[in-house]
């Protein structure tokens, strides 16, 4: 947090904090796919909208599906708060920060195997 280039009111602000905890760990649970290989169901419920039945066939847990709502919702309400610029800086900041900026989640998944 402290090496992100913010301003003042956003690294004072617990949310933000709490945004930047949160959006770090649903980038590093994302799970790399080619829709060419999901199944029906998870077609289905991502042709829907349906983000949560869609995550649960993937694969992922019940606390992932939590954070990855509670980084929409975060999301927003910081929208609200400093504008649309600003938090997508946030994540642009984060992912210079951990080196993934630019990286398709192919190359990020090709980069961990090979370590």
């Amino acid at each position: 947090m402290a090496s992100l280039q913010l301003s003042d009111n956003m690294r004072l602000d617990p949310e933000v904090s709490k945004y930047i905890q949160v959006l770090d760990r649903t980038t590093r649970a994302e799970k790399v796919s080619d829709p060419d290989t999901w199944t029906r169901e998870q077609r289905d419920a991502y042709g829907r909208g349906d983000w949560r039945e869609f995550s649960r066939l993937r694969g992922y847990t019940n606390e992932e599906i939590d954070d990855f709502q509670m980084y929409l919702d975060l999301t927003y309400s910081l929208i609200a708060k400093y504008g649309e610029d600003d938090v997508f800086w946030i994540g642009y900041s984060l992912q210079e920060q951990t080196g993934v900026l630019g990286l398709t989640p192919q190359q990020i998944l090709q980069d961990a195997e090979s370590r």
